[in-house]
């Protein structure tokens, strides 16, 4: 074992390299677990398991060494139940193909890993670095160990030891990996963050210096109309051409507004609020808009949820939220509001079953100037967005084409003794 250090450490350049490789030229942002296949992930676990098992170090005689765990762990946890199912059944076929003596053996184990990996990958994009780092090493232990027990029972032990140095060698791969995956993962969303935050500052720099300035001759020209409008010379024609003019001095002023509350978020009224109570003011102020474009609306509201923040712009918030949802069906669809405390935080959750969105628009939403909405500007969600976060909070966006949207708040919760 000890005459193929160098072999070892080539099995630990395969599977990091690809990973490297992958995120240099393949990935177009951070590694997220979807329902859609990342082909360009499938590629590089699919190559990371060939090379490995390609490639074997042989132990002892007749005892050969290779990480192919590594990218069926990595398959499922990080592409999602078809591109492991694809690499496992890959896996297998090579071993066939190569003649394997074991192979019924391997089927019976990679499927009982496949059925373990599937219970965890739910719950582990939401798991803490540690936390993803801790389940995976119970795994691999619990791995390592039936493997020395079965190596015991063939009365092998002399293999055993080798076995247990592998598996170390392997779970400091395995651990590896996923430290590298994480971390560029975190790199790629802050550089996120760090993009719309300057995207922000210029926007809101340009609403600083124009708005007031617009704001002022349009108010004006707005007055001048008015004033037309009660001449009695005028025609109806004439009269309603005015009508229409008010009425788009009037949303140009409401977009205007929206960027000064873009250029200057208000940290001050930040007080500790029962927001189930605000979510159902809200609910049954928009059940009205609802009745107007032939939908519905049901909420799930859990009682005494406090927060702390600005009343009325939660209220924007959550009014922006909405009617984006009610928006997005196009008939005889339903909004669903759900609220809901976890761990300390609290939950708010608006969901449609409208038209929903690709993954690029959602990866775009909050971005100035970026709508789905064909009228839309995009700063309505923009300064939710904002809002949110000064509240130290975040909204994240699942969605799905012809199923529905998601919209989640996350904010911390406000308990009595901090009050």
């Amino acid at each position: 074992m000890f005459e193929n250090v160098g072999h070892v450490l080539y099995h630990v350049l395969i599977i990091l390299f690809p990973i490297l490789f992958y995120y240099q030229f393949l990935n177009k942002g951070a590694l997220v677990l979807t329902k859609k296949i990342n082909y360009r992930f499938l590629f590089i676990m699919l190559v990371m398991v060939i090379c490995t098992m390609s490639f074997p170090i042989e132990v002892t005689e007749g005892s050969n060494y290779d990480q192919k765990l590594i990218p069926v762990i990595l398959s499922f946890l990080y592409g999602g139940l078809v591109t492991g199912a694809i690499v496992v059944v890959s896996m297998l076929y090579y071993l066939y193909i190569i003649g394997d003596s074991n192979i019924m053996v391997m089927v019976i184990n990679y499927f009982i890993l496949s059925a373990i990996l599937l219970i965890f990958r739910n719950r582990y994009s939401s798991l803490s670095l540690n936390k993803k780092v801790s389940i995976v090493s119970f795994l691999f232990l619990l791995i390592t160990s039936t493997r020395a027990i079965r190596l015991f029972y063939l009365n092998e032990e002399k293999e055993i030891f080798l076995n247990v140095l592998v598996s170390i060698i392997t779970w400091i791969s395995l651990v590896t990996a996923i430290m590298i995956i994480e971390n560029l993962n975190m790199q790629m969303q802050l550089q996120h963050e760090l993009q719309r935050s300057e995207k922000l500052k210029v926007v809101s720099e340009l609403a600083a210096s124009v708005a007031h300035e617009v704001r002022n001759p349009m108010t004006s020209t707005r007055g001048f109309l008015q004033l037309m409008s009660q001449d009695d010379n005028l025609n109806g024609s004439q009269k309603r051409y005015i009508d229409i003019s008010i009425e788009e001095l009037d949303r140009a002023q409401s977009i205007i507004q929206d960027y000064l509350s873009l250029a200057k978020p208000n940290k001050l009224g930040m007080d500790r609020i029962n927001v189930s109570k605000e979510l159902e003011q809200v609910v049954q102020l928009m059940s009205t808009y609802t009745t107007l474009n032939n939908t519905s609306i049901r909420h799930e509201i859990e009682d005494e949820l406090y927060i702390k923040a600005n009343k009325d712009e939660m209220k924007q918030v959550l009014i922006n939220l909405i009617k984006n949802g009610i928006e997005a069906i196009d008939k005889d669809g339903t909004v669903t509001v759900k609220a809901s405390s976890r761990r300390g935080m609290v939950l708010i959750e608006v969901m449609d079953d409208g038209v929903g969105m690709t993954p690029q628009q959602v990866e775009r939403l909050g971005t100035p100037f970026y709508s789905t909405k064909d009228k839309g500007t995009g700063i309505g969600l923009t300064i939710s967005f904002q809002i949110i976060e000064l509240l130290q909070g975040k909204i994240e966006v699942t969605s799905e084409v012809g199923k529905g949207s998601i919209f989640t708040i996350k904010l911390p919760m406000e308990t009595s003794e901090n009050s």
